[in-house]
């Protein structure tokens, strides 16, 4: 029964408040291991950590450098360190590794909470990310950026026509101070946006039937108001800007004023900051068609049947031609076999109504236990995949065991043709690469240390099984740790007598030792 009208104009966007609840609930609903509890034993100061390393990732990934890795916020925990009640605990890089895999990332596992869609009127499952990462670099995804400034000040100051707004106010009071800080939120949400249809693209190539198109629409979105009126706008302010730091200019070699050398350092980052804007503003506009292209080719080429099979015109047309000789008046049924009436088996012949027929019989058959060679061939078959499963690993650690780093093009490309052959049948290799690099990081010396209860799987990958029944001498190494790239590969097997060609996203693979 759907909602009276009154309830649904209430609760409408209802989603969007949750979301906030949900990013404090992935932020304060974590794990509080022995190591961490030794370095800050008061919970409530490691929230305050949590988030600090947040705004750090922000102010560092829309700053100069707009770059973030591991070892940056181990430094700026190295330096936050001194304010916390046992600063001679703190183990930065544990303490680095695990805020940013462990809670900001969930250990690389999907948090998703049951949310009231008010356009559905149901719960459904909504996901929350909070970091992406890169080739080792960090950003704040775009529901992480929005909770920041959000938490902040909670006003509209988010909106980016609203900020330029208010910059545009505040140059009007002369309130240079309040106009630098918002032109440097405006560079910070151009930059923001950039980086979201970046990533959005990423999402897309990894797997696009987990984007739907209102996530499409709402980056696109995002972009449509940066159109002329802001292009018009910002050039007005600058023109301002201009003008009023010629005029400070003037008073000043007057001699008139004395405080006013740090109002025009102001307006010129002011007019540098617009500059800015509206070179990204250019970028992003072009990035824009740019996106919408390849979502479109993307969609495309996902609902295409890649994989049917291509008939060879030499193999399976004129070879066989050739080798008809006299029969060569044929030659039309074989071009023409797809349009021959089938041919149907032959279950009864004449002379099976004139035989001997069996009695009737009142009583039914007993009942047994049917059996067939389906249940056989259903566990020949989990065997074989199994056993597929259990290669691919093999020789994946095989290939590992001499290296520090290396790519999965590199090791697929080690493979010899039959291998390849073999551990690509039913997308085996594609399936486990890829729920390896789901994983984010296999932990190898912990689960040599932990308790197994392996189950025998059911032809699924299951990872522990297949680190069972590999030798041992090959889980040498203490962790593999997967970085993202953003390229993919292809490859060629031969696939039921025919060469498949099968392409796969390529990632970066570390080995610790």
């Amino acid at each position: 029964m759907p909602l009276r009208s009154e309830l649904k104009e209430m609760l409408s966007d209802f989603e969007k408040r949750m979301k906030f609840i949900n990013i404090v609930r992935c932020l304060l609903d974590y794990r509080y291991p022995d190591a961490i509890h030794n370095m800050i034993p008061d919970r409530q100061i490691l929230d305050n950590v949590i988030v600090a390393v947040l705004v750090y990732i922000k102010d560092r990934t829309l700053g100069t450098e707009q770059t973030c890795t591991l070892r940056d916020i181990e430094h700026f925990l190295e330096d936050f360190s001194v304010v916390l009640p046992q600063p001679e605990q703190i183990d930065a890089g544990v303490l680095a590794r695990y805020i940013v895999v462990d809670v900001l990332q969930n250990g690389g596992i999907l948090t998703e909470f049951l949310t009231f869609n008010s356009k559905t009127e149901s719960f459904d499952p909504m996901s929350v990310r909070l970091l992406n990462e890169e080739k080792g670099n960090y950003h704040l995804t775009d529901d992480a950026f929005d909770f920041l400034f959000r938490s902040k000040e909670i006003e509209t100051e988010l909106d980016y026509s609203v900020t330029r707004f208010r910059m545009k106010e505040y140059m009007r009071r002369d309130n240079y101070a309040d106009a630098l800080d918002a032109s440097r939120e405006l560079v910070s949400r151009i930059r923001n946006m950039k980086i979201s249809m970046d990533d959005f693209l990423l999402r897309c190539r990894e797997n696009i039937a987990k984007i739907t198109i209102d996530q499409y629409e709402t980056v696109v979105s995002r972009i449509r108001s940066l159109l002329e009126s802001e292009y018009k706008e910002l050039t007005e302010i600058q023109d301002e800007a201009k003008s009023r730091e010629e005029f400070l200019e003037k008073v000043q070699l007057s001699g008139v004023g004395d405080d006013l050398q740090k109002n025009r350092a102001a307006l010129r980052e002011i007019i540098q900051n617009i500059t800015l804007t509206i070179e990204e503003q250019r970028i992003l506009i072009n990035k824009k068609t740019s996106l919408a292209e390849s979502y479109e080719a993307l969609i495309r080429d996902n609902f295409t049947v890649d994989q049917f099979q291509r008939m060879n015109f030499e193999k399976d047309i004129l070879s066989p031609l050739r080798q008809m000789g006299d029969k060569l008046g044929d030659a039309a049924k074989f071009l023409l076999f797809m349009l021959e009436k089938p041919a149907f088996a032959k279950q009864f012949s004449v002379e099976s109504f004139y035989a001997p027929q069996g009695k009737l019989n009142d009583q039914e058959a007993e009942l047994g236990i049917d059996l067939t060679e389906e249940d056989t061939d259903q566990e020949q078959l989990i065997e074989i995949r199994n056993i597929r499963n259990r290669n691919v690993v093999r020789k994946f650690f095989e290939f590992a065991r001499d290296k520090r780093q290396f790519t999965v093009s590199e090791f697929v490309g080690s493979l010899r043709v039959l291998d390849l052959a073999e551990v690509c049948k039913e997308n085996a290799l594609p399936n486990i690469m890829l729920s390896l690099f789901s994983m984010q990081e296999l932990d190898l010396e912990d689960w040599k240390q932990a308790e197994h209860f392996t189950v025998l799987p059911n032809g699924e990958f299951e990872l522990s099984w297949c680190l069972e029944e590999i030798p041992q001498e090959l889980l040498d190494p203490k962790r593999i740790v997967f970085h993202k790239l953003d390229r993919t590969f292809g490859f060629t097997a031969e696939l039921e007598g025919q060469q498949r060609k099968i392409a796969m996203t390529d990632f970066e693979v570390e080995v610790i030792r």
